[in-house]
């Protein structure tokens, strides 16, 4: 009994259980999305660059929205863009009402999950709800009330169906699919033969970065750095689960001495001082707490080599700081696709993307493309390629579409339940 309430207190002092559930009220567009996916900053507030993205736009047409975040996030409220409403406490007592109608059959007077996300949907009454990352009874719930729910990746290049979706029941998954890259749609594709519909919409956040819409970025999200004097730069995007934090998913998750990147990496800034290092975490690592000590090393690293730095390339958006980068390094990064819409090419250094190793198949259309580089995490594999890269022509994909942009904002509202519910 002890462990169980030191569990209870560990796990109410580490996770805000505020609520602010009282606030949604009726609206157009209900969005859900969790902490990592708000993972920079406007306006000294956490900005999701999807979800806020199409929020900003859909509200210049006039449409209401209200943002909520997924348990257990903690940027609710003030501390995140738009004011995103907290369901922790409600979500705590409909997991142990849940429990209880399991072992005694009745729970008392709390709701469970499937009453909680009921109970949100009549309230907000939305024609559309968007998610990233969606729970089996918000999909349930919005299927039994016939509102249209849409879920947005969160990611591009997807090639295989992620999250058992091939494997599970209708009534637990989305009406329909965003898809922001050609390489996910053909890969989600298989689902529309479950009555899913899956579209491909330009990526919201990238286009926001072409060369014609710069002009309307916030102030906020130009980088400060005045350490570059004409260096070349490279950018090294770290990722979770190479700390030993997620052994189940990647053949070779301890490799990596310092849980971040190659011994090799290190030796490489210390003997280019004429190039700049910019290290990114992963939102993940920025937000998890059990992260902290990553971030602390990443702290005295950059304090030893002065051509280097990880704050600002964490915190600002991703294309501001591809743009002023040469090459990109990577483990096995998605940030790859990101960085080609913007003529950087990336080093990828993972031994599972090697020819005969379990993921051999990723990332193929960009090394087909000249995109992607995979090789061995030798010292001179990776010298020769930091010394030789340069930018090359951006693989802007249909970021530049604004037709297609337009007609997924304007025709949002169109999308009814019968449309996305063959099935």
């Amino acid at each position: 009994m002890n462990s169980i309430l030191k569990k209870i207190y560990n796990f109410s002092r580490d996770i805000k259980l505020d609520d602010s559930i009282y606030k949604i009220e009726k609206c157009d567009i209900l969005f859900f999305c969790h902490d990592v996916d708000r993972s920079i900053s406007l306006k000294g507030k956490a900005y999701s660059p999807l979800i806020d993205s199409i929020r900003e736009d859909l509200e210049k047409r006039g449409l209401k929205c209200i943002s909520i975040s997924h348990p257990w996030s903690k940027l609710t409220g003030e501390k995140g863009f738009n004011s995103p409403v907290s369901i922790n406490r409600s979500y705590l007592f409909s997991i142990f009402s849940n429990f209880l109608k399991k072992k005694v059959g009745f729970a008392f007077f709390f709701t469970d999950l499937d009453s909680l996300y009921k109970k949100i949907f009549l309230v907000s009454m939305p024609k559309v709800i968007i998610t990233i990352g969606c729970s089996d009874e918000l999909c349930c719930q919005a299927r039994l009330l016939k509102i249209c729910h849409l879920e947005l990746l969160h990611g591009i290049g997807y090639t295989s169906l992620p999250w058992g979706w091939d494997r599970k029941e209708i009534h637990y998954l989305p009406q329909g699919v965003l898809t922001l890259d050609q390489k996910s749609f053909e890969t989600f594709t298989p689902l529309s033969e479950r009555g899913i519909n899956v579209k491909l919409i330009p990526h919201p956040f990238l286009r926001r970065f072409i060369p014609s819409n710069l002009v309307n970025l916030p102030s906020d999200w130009f980088p400060l750095t005045n350490k570059l004097n004409g260096k070349k730069v490279i950018l090294v995007s770290l990722q979770w689960s190479y700390a030993g934090d997620h052994g189940d998913y990647f053949e070779f998750a301890n490799i990596l001495k310092n849980g971040l990147f190659f011994e090799e990496i290190e030796k490489l800034v210390a003997e280019n001082v004429e190039i700049f290092w910019r290290f990114r975490f992963h939102p993940v690592q920025l937000k998890l707490d059990k992260y902290k000590y990553l971030l602390d090393y990443m702290d005295e690293f950059v304090a030893r080599y002065p051509n280097s730095e990880w704050r600002e390339s964490s915190f600002l958006p991703f294309p501001i700081i591809a743009m002023s980068c040469e090459g990109n390094i990577t483990m096995s990064s998605m940030s790859c696709y990101d960085a080609a819409v913007f003529g950087v090419t990336s080093l990828m250094l993972c031994p599972t993307l090697l020819p005969g190793s379990i993921h051999q198949d990723w990332f193929l259309d960009l090394e087909g493309e000249g995109y992607v580089f995979k090789v061995k995490s030798e010292y001179e594999n990776i010298k020769s390629w930091i010394l030789n890269v340069k930018k090359v022509s951006p693989r802007t994909s249909n970021l530049d579409n604004d037709q297609d942009w337009e007609d997924f904002l304007n025709g949002i509202l169109n999308y009814k339940y019968s449309n996305f519910n063959k099935v």
